[in-house]
């Protein structure tokens, strides 16, 4: 016996709404626990971890750089949800930016988990190099394969920021309008803020910005999607 359309519609609404929740609850996940590998990998309480030869990797315990590597690598799948989660929060009329979104952000994060599947290695050749048993120029070639990695990812933020910016101040998304201010690239801008204010408060979030980022975005979203 088939279900009247009256009763079948309410339950594949609430469907959908759990299906949403769940999605952006495995995002945050994802930029909590990548997050958390992150810092175990990176984090130096000298900072400068701008340094062009990773100085600020010397330091770090191996044993740590390594747990932070299986922790960051594993978990990154999980960006793959939060982004079905975004998208399906922008689709509304037309349907283009949410799957660009979308599209984007599983391009990027993939290419993002290459590279910070590269990291523990780059810390290791620092320490190698540290204590005479590598080459400087080994350092250097994995440099180069590395480095490009992340700014493929951050290209993709720019352009998934400016579709989530564009989209929402339309009114056109699940989102209010507000929601335009918080998009993955302005949330970046925040914590370079806070480390140009507060050096000692910026080390702590720095080392893991983009995920500190979308942690954000994706606890207000799914906040959103819970209330909607």
């Amino acid at each position: 016996m088939r279900r009247a359309p009256d009763q079948a519609m309410p339950r594949d609404r609430a469907a959908g709404k759990r299906l949403l929740v769940l999605s952006g609850l495995l995002g945050l996940a994802g930029a909590l626990l990548v997050g958390t590998g992150e810092f175990l990998l990176q984090f130096s309480p000298g900072g400068h971890y701008g340094d062009a030869d990773y100085g600020f990797m010397a330091q770090i315990p191996f044993a740590r750089m390594q747990a932070g590597h299986f922790l960051a690598i594993l978990s990154a799948p999980l960006y793959l949800a939060g982004y079905w989660h975004l998208g399906a929060m922008l689709n509304r009329t037309p349907a283009w930016p949410g799957r660009a979104v979308m599209a984007l952000g599983w391009y990027g994060f993939m290419v993002g988990a290459v590279w910070i599947g590269q990291r523990a290695m780059l810390g290791a050749t620092v320490q190698a190099i540290a204590s005479g048993r590598a080459d400087p120029a080994l350092l250097h070639t994995l440099a180069a394969l590395n480095e490009p990695l992340v700014n493929v990812l951050r290209v993709v933020i720019v352009l998934v920021s400016l579709i989530w910016i564009v989209h929402i101040a339309s009114g056109r998304s699940r989102y209010p309008r507000l929601m335009a201010l918080f998009s993955p690239a302005l949330l970046l801008a925040a914590i370079f803020a806070v480390y140009a204010l507060s050096p000692g408060l910026g080390r702590l979030v720095l080392p893991t910005a983009m995920n500190t980022a979308h942690a954000v975005l994706f606890a207000l979203s799914t906040m959103l999607a819970a209330r909607a």
